[in-house]
């Protein structure tokens, strides 16, 4: 009697953790964090050919002209034409891998909303950047010809917008949803803190004539994202291995 009440009583408890433990590997199979981040480091790498070649386009009339000399105040179109369009394709890339994942494993992933979150991002960030443009936080030069060192004071608002509408930040913010979609807790802790790294470095003023100043705003968060793409791919569960 006492056996059997045993039994009847453990039974609903062995249910239970057999389900969650099902549900651990439901969710470890529909990850594939790994591709992801290295799709975002790619197209950071490649962006840094076109920040230092592509041609400066005047398309919103910021730039002052003197003999030999042009200042130009916004940021350069087709650097931010490329962010749109890349981010765009990167997102489409990421999500035929997961619908084939999804296709080959028989384990779907609700890629849907982390899609959607960075493609609105992308186009937000176009909208925000040139609104920026024609109403900058940051202080403008009176004369942007003057070769004297300015000092610019940068304020918490300025820099949290500054900071959240530049591309690195935005992969951040739409890395954070994947986290949520994958209920994954290591991918958050790491898009948490990729995030407070490139917002650390978009706040700060660069004060440079060398055509390559941009340098380290682009190679840090793309070592970053390569350095987390090879993590999630070594570390990911047996689960994760790919189906024959």
């Amino acid at each position: 009697m006492t056996d059997e009440s045993a039994s009847q009583a453990d039974g609903p408890h062995e249910l239970l953790a057999a389900v969650r433990d099902l549900t651990r590997q439901v969710r470890a199979a529909q990850r594939g964090t790994w591709f992801p981040l290295l799709v975002l480091a790619v197209i950071t790498l490649v962006a840094i050919p076109v920040y230092r070649y592509a041609p400066y386009l005047d398309v919103f009339r910021t730039c002052r002209y003197r003999p030999q000399h042009t200042v130009c105040v916004a940021p350069n179109p087709a650097e931010l034409g490329y962010w749109t369009i890349a981010l765009v394709l990167a997102y489409a890339a990421i999500a035929g891998f997961y619908i084939r994942r999804s296709r080959l494993r028989g384990v779907g992933t609700p890629i849907r909303p982390y899609i959607a979150v960075g493609v609105a991002l992308a186009v937000l960030m176009a909208a925000v950047s040139i609104w920026l443009t024609f109403h900058p936080l940051l202080p403008v030069p009176t004369d942007p010809f003057s070769t004297d060192p300015v000092e610019i004071e940068v304020g918490p608002t300025a820099w949290l917008v500054n900071g959240l509408a530049s591309p690195t930040a935005v992969i951040a913010l739409a890395l954070l949803v994947l986290a949520w979609v994958e209920r994954n807790w290591a991918l958050l802790a790491y898009s948490l803190a990729y995030l407070a790294i490139v917002m650390v470095m978009g706040g700060q003023v660069i004060h440079s004539t060398s055509p390559w100043y941009f340098l380290p705003h682009l190679l840090v968060p793309a070592a970053l994202l390569l350095l987390g793409s090879a993590a999630f791919a070594v570390f990911r569960p047996s689960t994760e291995a790919p189906v024959r």
